[in-house]
């Protein structure tokens, strides 16, 4: 029996996979490697949004030669927000995702999100649902876990994981929610506010997050760094909520 014309579509429907880089030369080609494994012929194009690696990250990518492979490297202009913004701008596929290249999230979790979206709008990678696993140190899972309760009941919202910043959504959904440039991971938590708000089914799906496996983490590099940015999540938090009231 032949599938129905909408799941037929759906599983034509192209991919556009964005993944920011700062300094990522040891992870950078396994996390490009295993995208393309895992979503195959159906994976369009691989944007590397990279900010002028001092480790040359940019050339590395370059030099891989690789057919759905584009690297941007930005000179002047730094941080996570951006990057993937400018990614997310010039991507043109059908489906668009992004998740960070240092292997800490395995990107086969990409098939799983995508599978979700041919009855969803936008799927969340999430260490805090069914299926989903936190394995780096006990005291930052515990603060993560913190923050985002503190996001679910400030923001009213069944979303688990606001600082996941690992996604797939439909094309359309770009037509009504942007991502705010400025700043790092807070982004994330009024992204999916905004999914939220505009009414977009949202599903999200449980993965295991390991410490990646080399290289320094930019979030949780140092305890001064990892708190500094649960203030900034925090903050943004509060705004949104206030902004909402308003």
């Amino acid at each position: 029996m032949p599938l129905p014309v909408r799941i037929q579509t759906r599983i034509m429907e192209k991919i556009s996979v964005v993944l920011p880089s700062y300094n990522e030369r040891e992870s950078i080609v396994g996390a490009i490697t295993r995208v393309g494994e895992t979503l195959g012929d159906r994976l369009l194009e691989l944007i590397v949004v990279d900010d002028d690696s001092p480790d040359h990250t940019w050339k590395l990518v370059t030099d891989l030669e690789h057919p759905k492979v584009r690297v941007i490297r930005r000179q002047g202009e730094k941080g996570l927000a951006s990057a993937l913004a400018l990614g997310v701008k010039e991507s043109t596929g059908d489906i668009v995702a992004w998740l960070d290249c240092d292997l800490g999230v395995p990107p086969e979790v990409l098939k799983c999100l995508i599978e979700k979206l041919e009855t969803n709008d936008v799927a969340i990678a999430s260490r805090f649902v069914v299926g989903g696993q936190d394995q780096r140190a006990i005291w930052i899972v515990f603060c993560s876990y913190l923050i985002n309760r503190f996001a679910q009941l400030v923001l009213g919202s069944r979303i688990k994981d606001y600082t996941s910043g690992v996604i797939a959504l439909r094309r359309d959904v770009l037509d009504k929610v942007s991502i705010n440039p400025l700043g790092f991971g807070e982004y994330f938590i009024e992204f999916v506010h905004s999914c939220v708000g505009e009414g977009f089914s949202i599903v999200e799906v449980g993965y295991l997050y390991k410490d990646r496996p080399a290289g320094r983490s930019k979030s949780t590099g140092s305890i001064l760094t990892f708190l500094r940015l649960g203030v900034q999540y925090g903050l943004k938090v509060l705004s949104i909520r206030i902004r909402d009231s308003r």
